[in-house]
């Protein structure tokens, strides 16, 4: 059987997070023959198992550098127009993106044959989040102006973007309500395929109760590890003893300093950065608990990997994981817009779990394991 020919784009190929883990699950089909291409790729920052696939790099040079700036990323709706991508040798053109990168079908558009894997619509553009961002990271009146200004003029090109995604794939029911909000996919047909989850991978790990709290995500403002490290503060003058290892991606620069800076004073903070799976396995392994708060994560394959090890779970309430999650035991952290009320809501649950003595019943099998989505991504393209 010939196998069908699939041009994938994804925008930015330069850290180890889990868009660029599907990435690599979609590459690894033996149905169809994946060419990758890319506005960005840092081999050095990103999973070494690229190295064994060709990218092809269609960006400019200066594009690393706004890829990782939060506003500027939409300055690659220009860059856009600059990119060609010959579709005509392929059968289905696949984009992979939160955001920004639709702005790739402003010249590349196969009629009838663009599909999408959606983790997010542009998480900046999305109502709750615009609110939270005016709250937490843009107090300043100027800040605000252009903050607000690069919104609205994002949603206009997103409309015309989404006109040539023929099949929008998402990965969570959160995702889809934002585009269905935003009105990105009116008629068109959808589905949801969640992420791979190495569940059965991580149930082999022989684990044993340390004495530190994990948490792992990426690192910057709306995985919200500055929160923890405040309501750690005040955790460690009742509970001396308890450790806290805070371990995900570093490219946010700016933020990694903040919070080594909030954490300098307190010896029983560690901050861990870009880890190797081995390394990341380890600390997984050997933990206490496992704490996941970001602000509405898409997905968040964390709280499934905690579960599978058998680990306890301490979780915000709201995100893409919760409703997959709802029949398991953990410690939900109420979510709360206001950082200060945050803080304190961490910290009651933080020490809530330290006073217990928490059982936890390993995850069943749900979601998809790798064979599972890549058998799924696979049907659709091939329908």
């Amino acid at each position: 059987m010939v196998k069908k020919k699939i041009a994938l784009f994804h925008p930015w190929i330069k850290s180890r997070g889990g868009s660029e883990k599907c990435l690599l699950d979609i590459l690894k089909s033996k149905k169809i023959d994946v060419d990758i291409y890319t506005w960005v790729y840092d081999k050095e920052k990103t999973f070494e198992e690229f190295k064994n696939y060709k990218i092809n790099v269609i960006g400019p040079k200066f594009a690393r550098k706004i890829s990782r700036a939060y506003l500027l990323r939409g300055l690659f709706f220009l860059i856009a127009f600059f990119n060609k991508i010959p579709l005509n040798n392929y059968d289905k053109f696949l984009i992979s993106t939160s955001g920004v990168g639709e702005f790739i079908t402003f010249r590349n558009y196969l009629p009838n044959k663009t599909y999408a894997y959606v983790y997010t619509p542009l998480r900046a553009a999305t109502k709750e989040i615009v609110e939270w961002d005016l709250n937490v990271r843009y107090r300043n009146f100027f800040k605000k102006t252009a903050y607000l200004f690069s919104v609205y003029f994002y949603r206009m090109l997103e409309k015309i973007a989404w006109k040539r995604i023929d099949f929008p794939i998402f990965i969570s029911e959160i995702s889809l309500e934002r585009a269905k909000d935003r009105n990105l996919i009116r008629n068109k047909t959808s589905r949801i395929v969640y992420p791979p989850i190495e569940i059965e991978k991580l149930r082999k790990l022989k684990t044993k109760k340390g004495n530190y709290f994990l948490y792992v995500s990426r690192i910057n403002p709306p995985k919200r590890q500055d929160l923890l490290i405040h309501a750690w503060k005040n955790l460690s003058k009742q509970h001396k003893n308890e450790k806290l290892i805070i371990a995900g991606s570093g490219e946010n620069q700016k933020f990694l300093k903040h919070i080594k800076e909030i954490s300098k004073e307190l010896e029983n903070v560690e901050i861990k950065t870009d880890l190797r799976e081995k390394e990341l396995f380890e600390l997984y392994k050997n933990c206490k608990a496992i704490v996941f708060i970001p602000f509405l994560e898409d997905f968040g394959i964390v709280p499934f990997e905690a579960i599978a090890l058998g680990k306890p779970l301490i979780a915000v309430d709201k995100g893409g994981y919760v409703k997959l999650i709802q029949d398991y035991p953990y410690y939900k952290i109420n979510e709360k817009y206001s950082s200060d009320k945050m803080v304190v809501e961490i910290e009651r649950v933080l020490n809530e779990f330290s006073k217990s003595n928490p059982k936890q019943k390993k995850l069943k099998n749900i979601g998809n394991n790798t064979s599972e989505f890549i058998n799924k991504i696979e049907k659709i393209l091939l329908e």
